[in-house]
């Protein structure tokens, strides 16, 4: 997650984070016009936005199958 405007680090850091790790489940997010707090300083909506995806991520990522008996 990483905000497009980000002025403090440079977006294409996390890019490259993203390219080099080895991981096939992995997600990169960039939040047009947000700067680098995303969850700080923003439009409510942007916020929402970046919760809302962080809220999907988790759900995916923590849901276990339980077989039926």
């Amino acid at each position: 997650m990483h905000g497009e405007g980000d002025l403090v680090t440079d977006p294409a850091v996390s890019k490259a984070l993203y390219d080099k790790a080895k991981s096939s489940d992995k997600t990169l997010r960039l939040y047009k016009d947000a700067y680098h707090a995303i969850l700080e300083g923003e439009p409510d909506e942007a916020i929402f936005q970046v919760l809302d995806d962080i809220i999907s991520w988790l759900d995916q990522h923590s849901t276990k199958k339980v077989p039926s008996s």
